[in-house]
């Protein structure tokens, strides 16, 4: 298989606590319709625990909380002596840089919240609370339309998922806020016409499971994830039900050339492309 002119822009959407089941085209049009004309899964499968702590670790190591030790929103079970290649530093090996867009931090917390994120290797702007406010920030970034990986993460599901089930007229009207403001996204970065560019937009866990305001169980809906890829050269079809936030982690660098590193548990989503980008010679190095 050619490789392609090549890709430099890749723009990551985690769509914090959002159930595949919703992605419809009543419910989330733009969503639903970037599923059917791009690569996708509504059959995805996050790790364990299914927690957002957990999950995000996972897709920025690319390791199983087993290894990463993040076994919980707030329990952390180191594996001694094993070193970790985060996703951001991996990207550098190819001077493919990263930046972060979260919501905003409480004023006591913002200052330690940067310094962890640059300990990632990401640049990371805070603020917003919704996905609408968050991508407001990221606007200069996606418009600069520059080399290199945009991330964002949109809480919106998840918070009211939390706050009132998973499901309930509330969490829908939550999802609904995601679908508009992913519309908007598509509407400013031009993803979808740009043979340079990938759209990966996945969730962390789904909810309602075991219990309905919660998603830490093994439970299908509170582990069942949809990932969406799209772009000028991601072909319309399906990726493999069972495919996690490890094959997401594995298919960021390998877009930019960049063979992912060994100890990485997930494998690059190649079903999506046209064409397989043109790998480079592996680089080890440890954060």
């Amino acid at each position: 298989m050619s490789a392609p002119s090549g890709i430099d822009r890749v723009i990551l959407v985690v769509l914090d606590g959002l159930r595949p089941d919703l992605i419809t085209p009543d419910w989330l049009p733009c969503l639903s319709g970037l599923a059917a004309s791009g690569s996708h899964t509504l059959a995805g499968t996050t790790v364990q625990p299914s927690v957002t702590a957990a999950a995000l670790a996972s897709l920025f190591t690319g390791v199983e909380p087993t290894v990463h030790g993040i076994v919980g929103e707030t329990t952390l079970r180191p594996r001694l002596g094993h070193r970790l290649t985060l996703l951001p530093r991996a990207l550098a090996t190819g001077g493919v840089p990263m930046v972060g867009h979260m919501r905003a931090l409480p004023w006591g917390t913002r200052t330690l919240g940067t310094l962890l994120a640059a300990q990632l290797g990401m640049r990371t702007i805070f603020g917003g609370h919704e996905a609408e406010g968050i991508l407001d920030r990221a606007l200069p970034t996606l418009r600069a339309a520059s080399r290199g990986v945009t991330y964002l993460h949109w809480p919106d599901a998840d918070q009211a998922g939390h706050a009132w089930g998973w499901m309930s007229p509330h969490y829908r009207a939550a999802a609904r806020r995601l679908d508009t403001a992913m519309a908007r996204l598509l509407d400013v970065s031009a993803v979808l016409d740009d043979p340079r560019s990938v759209l990966i937009a996945l969730a962390d866990h789904g909810g309602g499971g075991q219990r309905r305001d919660d998603h830490d169980s093994t439970h299908p809906h509170d582990v069942t994830i949809p990932i969406v890829m799209a772009g000028g050269q991601v072909r319309a079809g399906l990726l493999p039900a069972g495919s996690s936030p490890l094959d997401v982690c594995a298919t960021v660098p390998w877009l930019f050339g960049i063979a992912p590193p060994g100890g990485w548990s997930g494998r690059p989503l190649r079903e999506a492309f046209t064409v397989a980008p043109r790998i480079a010679a592996p680089t080890a190095v440890a954060a």
